[in-house]
């Protein structure tokens, strides 16, 4: 029966923290006759499972998610704890594995002990790195609560860094202060001075392995929040960027409305006289001819008196007054011009017969001509097109009727009149070819 007898050793999941407590207890036990040693764990399960990067607790995930997480670190579990079959193999002794789920390590253990009649159990009393020749019971809040729970027909050794620290359980008893070293596996046993020797240079080792660790974790921290920083300052530019260019897309659209009114109002001025012209026409013919003639008698007589008593007389009072002026305004030559040209012998000059009567807005008003390709500038009164082209192309920029500001160049065709003209000319049977 004694050569059936199992020993428990606890042991937690990474093989360097429990490579020490199995070697002791391997390396003790072996002499006593136990031939199995029960490699236990007790697996917590994790409650933050990790999603894209990000932690959820599980209870804010999909329960089947979460059971395939916690599956797969089940098995990771299983795997890690080979190394420890292993350990026991190259010392010649069988080993099982058992592994017990519990929200807490120290309740796991208990139920171990109740559930298997546990009557011998190994344990470490602390993390290696905390080991002290003065150490005389357990430090680690786990083993100490294993110790005042556990059932005390269950003998616990608890060991830190392959050394007996003490006992519990049957017979309880304290290692005495010069303990038998026991030799780890595979090795002969080695004298208890060396190691002693060897103690402050492995707790140096471990310091110099968790200042490593630190400072590696610190940079990878640094790293993650200079590229959080770079990615937040490409995106502030990118809104930067966005807004001057919805800006400068407003400002287009304003001054594209601002043209469109303009136009509007051209084509609707153009449209008023399309309509007149329309109401003209279809007035009986020879009403039409009377019509016209007293508005062209009208319209000379006008003309005549406004160009030789309004425009002919201060022309020559200013020149007179200014010998040395070199250019008149540019307003003062179009009136001369206009003058000129509505003098008693040139009124209503055309190519067309004298019994011909023509409207007076068939007429350029820069030609004094039959417009040919009528067109609407931007300040609503209608010109031959190559007369305002030239006239624009000049480089003026005033009406040549009102001596206004041109708004914009753009000319519109206005074929509802060079429709009438056309119309016009058939009737009378002339041409202005």
């Amino acid at each position: 029966m004694a050569a059936a007898e199992k020993v428990f050793v606890a042991l937690p999941a990474e093989a360097k923290s429990g490579r020490s407590t199995l070697s002791w207890a391997l390396g003790h036990f072996r002499d006593a006759g136990v031939t199995v040693i029960v490699v236990t764990h007790v697996h917590v399960p994790p409650q933050m499972i990790p999603v894209m990067g990000v932690k959820f607790h599980a209870s804010k995930l999909n329960p089947e998610q979460v059971s395939l997480f916690r599956m797969a670190e089940r098995d990771k579990v299983d795997k890690q704890l080979d190394h420890y079959v292993n350990q026991c193999l190259r010392m010649k002794m069988k080993c099982e594995k058992l592994v017990i789920e519990n929200e807490n390590v120290v309740d796991g253990i208990v139920e171990l002990i109740n559930l298997h009649g546990v009557t011998k159990l190994v344990i470490s009393a602390a993390p290696d790195r905390n080991y002290s020749r003065k150490m005389d019971k357990p430090t680690s809040r786990t083993a100490t609560e294993i110790m005042q729970r556990a059932d005390p027909s269950c003998k616990i050794w608890f060991v830190c860094k392959e050394r007996l620290i003490c006992t519990s359980g049957m017979e309880v008893e304290i290692a005495p202060g010069h303990t038998p070293f026991i030799p780890d596996t595979g090795h002969d046993a080695l004298q208890f001075t060396l190691h002693q020797e060897q103690d402050d240079n492995n707790e140096e080792l471990g310091f110099y392995d968790e200042v490593k660790e630190a400072c590696k974790a610190a940079e990878n921290l640094m790293t993650r929040a200079l590229r959080e920083s770079y990615r937040r300052q490409k995106a502030d530019e990118e809104v930067v960027s966005s807004l001057q260019k919805a800006k400068e897309y407003e400002e287009l659209y304003l001054e594209e409305v601002k043209k469109r009114k303009e136009l509007e109002e051209a084509l609707l001025r153009a449209s008023e006289e399309i309509a007149q012209l329309k109401q003209e026409r279809d007035l009986p013919k020879n009403d039409q001819n009377t019509t016209m003639e007293e508005q062209q008698e009208v319209i000379s007589d006008n003309l005549i008196l406004e160009a030789s008593g309004q425009i002919i007389k201060p022309l020559q009072e200013h020149l007179d007054h200014d010998e040395n002026c070199v250019r008149e305004p540019e307003t003062l030559l179009i009136q001369r011009k206009l003058a000129a040209s509505f003098s008693p012998s040139s009124v209503m000059q055309s190519p067309f017969d004298e019994d011909c009567c023509i409207p007076s807005y068939f007429i350029c008003p820069i030609l004094q001509e039959v417009m040919r390709e009528p067109c609407i500038a931007s300040d609503g009164f209608t010109y031959e097109t190559d007369a305002i082209r030239s006239w624009l192309d000049g480089g003026h920029r005033v009406s040549p009727i009102t001596g206004q500001p041109i708004v914009h160049q753009q000319l519109i065709p206005n074929l509802s009149l060079r429709s009438v003209i056309q119309d016009h000319a058939r009737r009378n049977q002339y041409s202005f070819s």
